[in-house]
């Protein structure tokens, strides 16, 4: 927004016309709609705002305030929801201002690292840090290698094996098995780690509550990419594979997964929205600033061919709570900018009680709704080129307690660690 612009915003906001709606408030939020920073969209089924239509859109709004001052009933206009950078909550919620707040919140996040051994190859190695209360402050409570993950009922763990295979070529494969509950004491997770390799090569792009995001390589074919959504039962699956085969690896299309969210909603798929012929075989689930979206590239016909580049483009779908629940960023932009200017990106518990911002090089985690909460965050270093690949919320009291007791103990335990070839 050129100067000249925002000045013109703050006057009007100051103006005769603050009474009828258009404040700060209004001038914030056109602010945030000018500067959000641009997605790609798919060309039929998506669309994006380029600078243009931003400003366009912009004018629009302020053309509809002025039409509610000047036509009609008198009142003030109804609160504006611009899509900002993220999905948001729609009002400002006051930050670092109540002396009673109680913090009741825990998370559990994951982290991925794509360091390359002596051999070149890119070998991706795995975290889980366990944010969690104590004394009024959040600390570090856990924290162990691999992905540990709610999943149902239980705790289960997702780690990257990495082995010669048969042809020596380098492989690294993802195994996923239970860590609490009766079928943990049945899984052999030494076993799992000693399965034929297969030429491969695999990665996280995100994990939920029952779905993860997969990236894989062909160890003999670096360049061809290929991406699937698996659910947690898929994924155990593919790591007994004795070959790779496109055309059976299991997965989820974008269209199932969308089809189960709506049938555990008990909501109608509309006519619009039914299965095409071709479904979408391979997406990912990506991070964009603020949320969680799908992507996908595009196949010209062939779902299970190799992606030629790793170009991809957002989906307008958003992501339904049964695919990525509690993914509401409850600060602006402009707030967490505020408090952070070189934050790249936020994540908020759904109980507006933690944010933790993600800076270039470490995680900066505030209680901030409680009084002085911005004065001493908890600071968590990243490693170089460290990503958040996972955001688990704990919100209730009776689920924080059992957390911090079973998390404490399986984070804890470096005998499940594997070993790295």
């Amino acid at each position: 927004m050129e100067p000249n612009d925002r000045d013109l915003l703050q006057q009007l906001s100051r103006g005769p016309l603050t009474k009828n709606g258009f404040d700060a408030r209004l001038v914030s939020r056109i602010e945030e709609a000018i500067e959000r920073p641009e997605t790609r969209r798919h060309p039929l089924l998506r669309f994006g705002w380029h600078g243009a239509g931003l400003a366009a859109m912009a004018v629009l709004l302020l053309f509809v305030g002025l039409w509610h001052w000047s036509f009609g009933s008198g009142g003030p206009a109804g609160p504006m929801n611009l899509d900002r950078a993220g999905k948001t909550a729609d009002t400002e919620s006051p930050m670092f201002a109540d002396a009673n707040a109680e913090l009741h919140s825990a998370l559990l996040l994951g982290l991925r690292e794509d360091p390359q051994n002596d051999g070149g190859n890119v070998v991706s190695s795995y975290r889980t840090l366990f944010i969690a209360p104590e004394d009024g402050q959040y600390e570090l409570a856990a924290q162990g290698a691999g992905i540990v993950m709610p999943y149902g009922q239980n705790f289960w763990k997702i780690e990257a094996v990495s082995a010669a295979s048969d042809d020596s070529e380098f492989a690294q494969r993802l195994i996923a098995y239970p860590l609490t509950g009766k079928d943990a004491a049945k899984t052999d997770a030494a076993l799992m780690r000693t399965l034929p390799a297969v030429p491969l090569t695999e990665r996280l792009l995100f994990v939920g509550n029952k779905y993860v995001s997969v990236e894989q390589n062909p160890s003999d074919a670096p360049n061809r990419v290929y991406r699937w959504v698996k659910d947690m039962d898929q994924l155990v699956a593919s790591a007994q594979r004795a070959a790779f085969d496109p055309q059976t690896e299991p997965h989820v299309s974008l269209e199932e997964a969308m089809q189960s969210a709506d049938a555990a909603a008990e909501t109608p798929v509309a006519a619009t929205d039914a299965v095409p012929a071709e479904s979408t075989e391979q997406w990912s689930i990506i991070r964009r600033t603020g949320s969680w979206v799908a992507a996908a590239a595009e196949t010209a016909g062939q779902p299970y061919a190799p992606l030629a580049n790793t170009t991809l483009t957002e989906l307008t779908t958003p992501l339904p709570e049964s695919i990525n629940k509690f993914d509401t960023l409850y600060p602006t932009w402009s707030q967490i900018l505020k408090i952070q200017p070189e934050a790249k990106d936020a994540y908020s518990s759904p109980n507006e009680d933690m944010l933790v911002i993600v800076l270039e090089d470490e995680l900066v985690v505030y209680p901030y709704k409680l009084l002085g909460g911005d004065q001493n965050p908890l600071r968590i270093p990243l490693e170089p080129g460290e990503s958040l690949i996972m955001a688990q919320w704990a919100k209730e009291d009776k689920y924080l307690e059992s957390w911090k007791k079973q998390l404490g103990e399986v984070l804890a335990d470096r005998s499940a660690e594997p070993s790295v070839k």
